[in-house]
């Protein structure tokens, strides 16, 4: 298996990492507003949503981790990553995507998707819920949104 390539995904938000051309990896992510709307509604300003800011602060923080790794994240619009998004049409989504270029050799796709995982939900959760209820585990995809719909049917 490439380690150029893995994924989270479920109904709430999605990391997907994946080759791009000779060396380099595309990184997108996105968060289902819709869904995480039971858990930010009334938590934030118009224009200030939850989610959106915190995917756009973690992102901010993945480009750090990738440039203290000794990689170059870059720019793009848009990303290689079309048709695999979970996305439904009902729902409003956001995300955003990069070019990882220059990748050390020890960097793998697996671990700039967790620390993504992990670093979104340190933005926004402790916003919607007591930190101590917040799982330590979040590596399964499954696991955390069945804990997410359980908080969004409070």
């Amino acid at each position: 298996m490439d380690k150029r390539m893995s994924d989270y995904m479920n109904d709430f938000m999605y990391f997907i990492v994946r080759p791009f051309e000779d060396a380099a990896m595309m990184y997108c992510s996105g968060v289902n507003i819709s869904r995480f709307t039971p858990l930010t509604a009334g938590k934030h300003r118009l224009g200030q949503n939850i989610v959106m800011k915190g995917l756009q602060s973690s992102n901010i923080e993945l480009r750090s981790f990738i440039l203290s790794r000794g990689g170059q994240p870059k720019t793009i619009r848009g990303g290689s990553c079309d048709g695999e998004q979970p996305r439904s049409h009902d729902d409003l989504w956001n995300s955003e995507s990069l070019l990882i270029e220059n990748i050390p050799a020890d960097l793998t796709a697996a671990e700039v998707v967790m620390f993504s995982v992990q670093n979104f939900l340190k933005i926004v959760l402790p916003q919607c819920v007591p930190p101590e209820e917040i799982p330590k585990d979040v590596t399964v995809p499954a696991n955390l949104q069945s804990w997410l719909d359980s908080l969004c049917k409070r």
